[in-house]
């Protein structure tokens, strides 16, 4: 399902500009962020491989820093 970065942006409830800078790296969604997307997503074609990860932030206690830092260490791992 491809979507705009407006009606990503909404149904994720940030800012296009806060999606923005999660596209780019530049800051990490809130825990609570990537759960409630996770959750308006049940019944599509997601991959379930993202509710798995945000289960694992949960049980480790992951806060707004620690999800940051995982979120640049990834794209450090993973940088073309």
């Amino acid at each position: 399902m491809r979507m705009t970065q407006e009606e990503l942006s909404e149904r994720a409830r940030i800012s296009v500009s806060f999606l923005s800078m999660i596209e780019r790296g530049e800051r990490a969604p809130h825990l609570e962020t990537l759960a409630l997307f996770a959750e308006r997503q049940e019944g599509t074609d997601s991959d379930p491989i993202y509710g798995a990860l945000i289960e694992a932030c949960r049980r480790h206690h992951l806060g707004k820093r620690d999800v940051e830092l995982l979120v640049s260490m990834m794209c450090s791992m993973f940088a073309a």
